[in-house]
């Protein structure tokens, strides 16, 4: 299994997201670990993904333990599951959090419903 570091790196490599080409918005993920916070945010711009580490305004913030993050990472959960189940929180708009879900790797090719949406152009 890829670490997070490794994840972000090839997120931000990845270039452009077809299904996100509507969205413009920063999403930031706080990963708890111990009583440390690691930081690290993508920025959506049209589609296109850069990837950062540190604090920064954003549109949706994701907080969650580390092994919960490598968890929706791996495809293993989702973030909807993993709020529910009070795993996960979301500040911000919570619409972004799920849309996050395309950057996820076992996600991408199998949500439907989020390519519906983002063809359709109702993003946040």
């Amino acid at each position: 299994m890829e670490t997070i570091s490794e994840y972000f790196e090839e997120l931000g490599h990845r270039g452009h997201e077809p299904l996100l080409e509507r969205i413009t918005a920063t999403i930031r993920w706080d990963i708890l670990d111990g009583d440390e916070v690691e930081r690290r945010w993508v920025r959506i711009e049209h589609g296109d993904l850069s990837t950062a580490i540190g604090d920064a305004d954003a549109d949706c913030v994701i907080t969650a333990e580390r092994a919960v993050c490598e968890d929706l990472m791996s495809g293993r959960s989702t973030s909807l599951a993993a709020v529910l189940r009070g795993a996960a929180a979301v500040d911000g708009d919570p619409r972004l959090a799920v849309l996050a879900q395309r950057l996820f790797r076992s996600q991408r090719a199998t949500t439907p419903g989020l390519a519906g949406l983002a063809a359709e152009g109702r993003t946040p």
